[in-house]
């Protein structure tokens, strides 16, 4: 399955239980934040067109609206829970990504925000690894690991020790001085892999034939 085709598949999976809940009569939502009472009548409007926006799959308007309303309310984590939604049925990961770090920020024990972020992350694992892009997809796990609790968090930290040795196994083959000196500088305590890093650089710099100097 080529990289665009699982891109589509995930995100049509991850909204489709959004979507069915949106559709659901007083079905509670698990992924978007519902308006606050305290809000203003009009701001109350504007969350509220904004949710019907999306649901209208009015991607781009709904953005704008929530754009706007948090331009009105920079501290509501919901009204950025809410855009980094719109923004990952859009495809743009990285403002999706960008939305729910701020709304974290603001309310750091919102566990519908940690999750949304989660699950987005994971989405940026899944292309990263369909793109070999091992090193950044590491770095998406590094974040998820932090927001997770036990026992998923040791599932994350295996997932990442996968990958680093998907890495060294790619810096074997290339057998380079460059490459086992990048990846020491990446992973400096690697379990197994660190080690051998340093055995194999010594081996290659002992190779190499003595600089003569010119007379």
């Amino acid at each position: 399955m080529g990289l665009f085709a699982v891109r589509r598949f995930l995100i049509l999976v991850f909204l489709l239980g959004a979507w069915s809940c949106a559709k659901a009569p007083q079905a509670v939502n698990p992924y978007f934040e519902m308006p606050p009472e305290h809000l203003l009548i009009s701001e109350r409007k504007l969350f509220s067109l904004a949710l019907q926006q999306k649901r209208n799959n009015k991607l781009k308007s709904s953005i704008g609206l929530w754009t706007r309303f948090l331009e009105n309310n920079p501290r509501s984590f919901r009204g950025y829970n809410n855009l980094g939604m719109v923004y990952y049925a859009n495809g743009q990961l990285s403002l999706a990504l960008s939305a729910f770090e701020t709304g974290l920020d603001l309310e750091p024990f919102d566990q519908k925000i940690k999750e949304n972020l989660k699950r987005t992350l994971r989405f940026q694992v899944t292309l990263l690894r369909e793109n070999k892009d091992y090193d950044a997809a590491i770095q998406s796990l590094k974040r998820i690991a932090k927001l997770s609790e036990e026992p998923e968090r040791k599932k994350v930290v295996l997932q990442i020790q996968t990958m680093v040795n998907n890495i060294f196994e790619q810096v074997k083959r290339s057998n380079s001085l460059e490459e086992y000196e990048v990846f020491l500088a990446q992973y400096p305590n690697s379990p197994g892999h660190s080690a051998e890093a340093r055995r194999r650089i010594e081996r290659i710099k002992s190779q190499k034939p003595p600089m003569v100097k010119s007379q």
